[in-house]
C-alpha cells in the first residue's frame, strides 16, 4: 500500500492523504509532487517500489534487506539520501509483542518510510499529521515527529511489562492459597521475551539518532534555525531513548530476580513436602515394627493370651508414633 501525505491539495496547508489511484497501471498512479512530505509504504509491491524508486531516484532496499543487522546494512548514506533501519516493537493483534524492521529514507523534502509491519505508532502519526500540520513542514521535521511517536509508544510498552512484572511479583510472594508459580514462570518468560525485543527496539533507535544528528544540513534540506531545531529535537529523543534503556536494564533483573525467586519458592515448597513424609516415615516406622512383631503368627507368645496384651500393645504403637512428632516439634523441626 502507497500513501502519500502531500500539504499541496489544500491552501491553508493542511496534510491530505493521497492513495494509488489504478494499482498495476502506472498512468493512474497519483503524482509525487516536491509538497510530498511522507511517502509511506506499507507492505508494498514491487510496482508500488519501482513506482516511487522512479520518482525520487533511489534504490529503495528490499524486505531481505531490512533484515540484516549489520550497523553498515542499517545505517548508510547513498545517492544523497540517508537510508536508516530501525527494530520496532509493537503488539499488532497479538498477546504478546511482536518486532519488525522499518526503513526510514530521508531525501531533501521527502521523508519515504518503508515496512512490512503496522505498528500503531503510524496511525497516530498520521492523524496527528492531519490535524496538527503545522509541525511538519519539511521531511526532517517528519521524521523526527515520526520518532518521537514511536520512541513514546515504545515507553508505553515498557511501562506495561514493568506493570506485568510487578504484579507477578505480588503473586510470587502472596499467601500460599491460589498462586500458580507454574503460570508465573511462563509469565516471566514472556516478559522477558518483550523486555528483550524492546530493548533490542530501543538500542536500534539510539544508533538511528545518533546516526541522524550526523547528517549535514544539505542532506537534511532545512534552513539554518530548522536544522538547529532538528537537532535539539533528536537529542532529546536521545536523552529519552538512554533513560529507557536504563529502566529496561532495571526491568530484566527485576525479572531475573524474580524467576530465582519462584524457583526457590518452589524448592522451598517441594522440601516442605519432602519434610512432610519423611516425618510421616520416622513417625509410623515404631509402631510399624511393633504391629509387625505382634502380627507373627509364633505358638509360644504367652502374652498374647494376657486379657490387657491388646490394649497395651495399642497404647504402644500411639506412644511410639507420639514421642518421635513431640521431639520433633521441640526440636523446631516441624
Amino acid at each position: 500500500m502507497l500513501n502519500i501525505y502531500s500539504r499541496d491539495a489544500a491552501p491553508d496547508g493542511a496534510f491530505t492523504v493521497v492513495p494509488p489511484e489504478g494499482a498495476g497501471d502506472e498512468a493512474g498512479w497519483c503524482e509525487i509532487t516536491p509538497d510530498g512530505v511522507w511517502i509511506d509504504l506499507y507492505n508494498p509491491d514491487r510496482e508500488e517500489e519501482r513506482y516511487v524508486e522512479g520518482v525520487v531516484g533511489l534504490n529503495l532496499p528490499t524486505r531481505e534487506d531490512m533484515q540484516e543487522i549489520e550497523f553498515s546494512s542499517r545505517l548508510y548514506l547513498e545517492d544523497g539520501a540517508a537510508f536508516m533501519t530501525a527494530q520496532v516493537a509493537f503488539y499488532g493483534g497479538f498477546d504478546h509483542l511482536q518486532s519488525g524492521p522499518v526503513t526510514f529514507v530521508l531525501h531533501r523534502q521527502h521523508l519515504i518510510t518503508i515496512r512490512y509491519i503496522d505498528p500503531k505508532s503510524f496511525s497516530i502519526f498520521a492523524e496527528r499529521l492531519v490535524r496538527h500540520p503545522e509541525n511538519c513542514h519539511q521531511a526532517h521535521e517528519a521524521l523526527a515527529n515520526l520518532l518521537e511517536v514511536l520512541i513514546d509508544r515504545t515507553a508505553d510498552l515498557l511501562e506495561k511489562a514493568s506493570a506485568t512484572v510487578d504484579e507477578i511479583s505480588g503473586r510470587i510472594f502472596a499467601p500460599k492459597r491460589g498462586r500458580n508459580l507454574e503460570r508465573v514462570l511462563r509469565e516471566l518468560g514472556r516478559c522477558q521475551s518483550d523486555t528483550a525485543r524492546i530493548r533490542d527496539s530501543l538500542v536500534s533507535f539510539g544508533r538511528l539518532l545518533l546516526f541522524a544528528r550526523a547528517l549535514d544540513r544539505e542532506l537534511v534540506g532545512a534552513e539554518e534555525a530548522g536544522f538547529n531545531a532538528f537537532h535539539d529535537k533528536l537529542r532529546t529523543l536521545e536523552k529519552d531513548v538512554a533513560s529507557l534503556n536504563d529502566h529496561s536494564a532495571f526491568v530484566s533483573s527485576n525479572i531475573a530476580y524474580l524467576h530465582d525467586a519462584a524457583l526457590g519458592v518452589i524448592n522451598l515448597e517441594q522440601n516442605t513436602t519432602i519434610k512432610i513424609v519423611s516425618v510421616a516415615s520416622v513417625a509410623f516406622l515404631p509402631p510399624t515394627l511393633i504391629a509387625s512383631l505382634y502380627g507373627m503368627n509364633f505358638e509360644f507368645m504367652p502374652e498374647l493370651h494376657v486379657p490387657w496384651a491388646y490394649p497395651l500393645v495399642v497404647l504402644a504403637m500411639i506412644a511410639s508414633a507420639v514421642g518421635p512428632l513431640v521431639w520433633f516439634r521441640v526440636k523446631g523441626w516441624l
